[in-house]
């Protein structure tokens, strides 16, 4: 298949044949085929893609792939992907699958129309708004005029955190459960390591699982996994986390016919709590035990004023509740996140390591 004269030759424009190409194609191959672990260290040049691909489209098995970025997610799925299924003629079906904030919300979506925006940011979301009737996948990589970074796309776009599940309104036409099921039903998965650790973790915590069975994986870029998997298997908070909880419970409180005092002003007391605490734990780029940190007064004094703008918010959240769907989200997770910021603000227990 590798060969000068190999199904691919004639596929793919200008291929040549490579001897380190076709040997870690054999060893893909016996270790798809025997059940084993392989290591491969695979130098510039080597075509290590195309020598993983053959083997895996041949064995007859269910694998997944999973790439280092989602960059490199795109480039296998969309290039390398159909060029190699093409010249082996093999009739595997293959899914792309990504995280939640890679696929456009329709609830997300309704919500950003209804608040308005102004300027550049209007613009985008007349452009989401009119992708929206047109694509299949819901994939915001299809929008290439719109950066990766827009402050756009957390405001149409899910997390785990603001996702309405189940009780979402829109939940027939969800973009992301439709990639689920189709990579359930495929023979081959192409994902990335951030997909694969949160797999893990559901499946660590007898959530079910995102990803489906299969009989073997495909770690590609395999040295950036270990930075990954850090993040996923830590508990984290970040600002950010905060400051959409305080704009959505405000936005679904609207939303549900609530006046404009009361919780939104609440859910402002908490925003600027957590500037308050920014700026008291200084402008410098650092990375350090909150150890070193929690000492300082100010830093304390802004950690308990913060505590408690997020205590009253949960406490209003808790009374609203009953509005509507996106309320009762917002009171979850008001209290997950009030769980979190006790537990990574307080007193390190032995084996933990707690750090800013």
């Amino acid at each position: 298949m590798l060969a000068r004269d190999g199904a691919l030759a004639a596929e793919v424009p200008g291929f040549s044949p490579r001897r380190q190409q076709q040997e870690m194609a054999a060893a893909v191959e016996r270790a798809l085929a025997q059940g084993e672990t392989l290591i491969v260290e695979a130098g510039t040049g080597t075509g290590k893609t195309f020598a993983y691909l053959v083997p895996a489209l041949l064995s007859g098995l269910r694998v997944v792939i999973s790439t280092g970025t989602r960059h490199l997610q795109d480039q296998l799925f969309h290039r390398d992907l159909p060029g190699v299924r093409s010249a082996l003629g093999v009739p595997v079906r293959a899914a792309l699958l990504k995280g939640r904030s890679n696929y456009l919300c329709h609830h997300r979506l309704e919500l950003a129309c209804g608040e308005g925006c102004a300027g550049r940011e209007a613009a985008q979301l007349q452009s989401i708004r009119d992708w929206s009737g047109r694509t299949r996948s819901g994939d915001v990589a299809e929008l290439t005029g719109i950066p990766e970074d827009a402050p756009i796309w957390p405001r149409v776009t899910s997390t785990v955190d603001n996702c309405l599940g189940q009780q979402c309104e829109y939940l027939q036409e969800c973009h992301i459960n439709r990639a689920r099921r189709e990579a359930q039903d495929a023979d081959l998965v192409v994902i990335n390591h951030h997909l694969l650790c949160a797999d893990l973790v559901l499946r660590e915590e007898g959530f079910g699982e995102l990803l489906p069975g299969a009989d073997a994986f495909i770690i590609d870029e395999a040295h950036q996994l270990p930075e990954t998997a850090s993040r996923f298997f830590g508990v984290s908070l970040s600002s950010r986390q905060l400051q959409e909880l305080a704009q959505d419970s405000a936005t679904e409180y609207l939303r549900a016919g609530g006046e404009l005092e009361g919780l939104p002003h609440t859910a402002a007391t908490l925003e600027r709590a957590l500037q308050d605490l920014r700026l008291a734990m200084g402008r410098a780029e650092q990375r350090a035990p909150w150890s070193r940190l929690a000492g300082e007064p100010e830093v304390g004094r802004k950690v308990a004023e913060l505590e408690e703008s997020l205590a009253r918010l949960g406490a209003a959240l808790e009374t609203e509740a009953p509005r509507s769907r996106g309320l009762d989200n917002c009171h979850q997770r008001a209290q997950r996140l009030q769980g979190l910021l006790q537990q990574l603000t307080g007193p390190t227990p032995a084996g933990q390591v707690h750090w800013f």
